[in-house]
């Protein structure tokens, strides 16, 4: 078997099978008012850590003060705190804590955190926590919701966006949009399926059979390609835990209720019976071709 083999097959899984996130959450109203004001975390606020704050109503905006990283999606559990993490550049030295703002929502939510403030470069970390019972007021799937985040400061300068006005006594760097998946169903939920990073948490269907015995052919012991690099990338890729049963899209049915994993599998157990059972590859002494027509 070539070493292209595994190569070949998962570059055919990124290029035909490769999903994205859900659109918008349909319908007219947002998941459970897409988590603001919510009963979770300490004492009423959404915050598990730092100070809480009253929210900032139109802040002004301070360009001096930036996001240089972030989370681009974050995945939120009923009951759990998700982690708002954003790495921070002030040339004023003046952030002091960090901030959230929901679609449909002219608040920023927002929590001082303690030892920012004189930093040129920092992190900002805050936990949101989700109501335990969220979901019960939502439809049971995995919802997309389009965040805000921000670096606050304090205002150094008066009027910090040069519009001739004094400026409130906290403003905030420019937004980092990032992606919050609310998950209200399991899974085997086709709006989760969708969502490539829950593909880490999810094993969305079980190695077809037709990999099974691929391995059996070619990587097993005493096979001709075992314990080679080519073994290790097909195990990581199409092992019984492979990354390629971690994508939705590779697992759901079509109309004639095939699936893209399955045919991921006949490929390789097509090249296998060519490239694997040959005399000059037979390592066991054994017939292949028979052995490999019983499964």
């Amino acid at each position: 078997m070539r070493r292209g083999f595994v190569v070949y097959v998962v570059g055919g899984l990124a290029a035909g099978v490769g999903c994205g996130l859900l659109t918008p959450y349909p319908g007219d109203g947002d998941p459970a008012e897409i988590l603001a004001g919510q009963d979770g975390g300490t004492n009423g606020s959404p915050f598990n850590t730092g100070d809480p704050q009253e929210p900032l109503l139109d802040p002004a905006t301070d360009s001096s003060v930036s996001i240089i990283s972030n989370e681009d999606v974050i995945i939120a559990n009923p009951g759990e705190a998700f982690t708002v993490d954003l790495e921070f550049q002030a040339d004023n030295n003046n952030v002091v804590g960090g901030g959230i703002q929901f679609p449909g929502s002219d608040e920023i939510q927002w929590t001082f955190i303690d030892g920012l403030e004189g930093e040129n470069r920092g992190r900002i970390q805050f936990g949101y926590v989700v109501d335990a019972n969220i979901c019960d007021q939502v439809p049971p799937l995995c919802h997309k919701i389009e965040t805000q985040q921000f670096a606050v400061a304090r205002n150094v300068t008066g009027d910090v966006d040069g519009d001739g006005t004094q400026d409130g006594d906290f403003v905030v760097s420019p937004a980092e949009n990032v992606t919050v998946v609310l998950r209200c169903s399991s899974c085997d939920s086709p709006s989760c399926r969708e969502i490539d990073e829950l593909a880490g948490e999810c094993q969305f269907c079980n190695q077809p059979p037709a990999c099974q015995e691929v391995f059996d052919m070619c990587f097993d012991e005493g096979r001709p390609k075992f314990d080679t690099d080519e073994a290790e990338d097909f195990e990581r890729f199409f092992g019984p835990d492979g990354l390629a049963w971690r994508s939705g899209t590779v697992c759901i049915p079509d109309e004639d209720g095939n699936t893209a994993a399955e045919q991921l599998c006949q490929n390789a157990l097509d090249d296998a019976l060519v490239e694997c059972i040959d005399e000059d590859t037979d390592t066991d002494g054994e017939t292949d071709g028979a052995a490999t027509s019983g499964g």
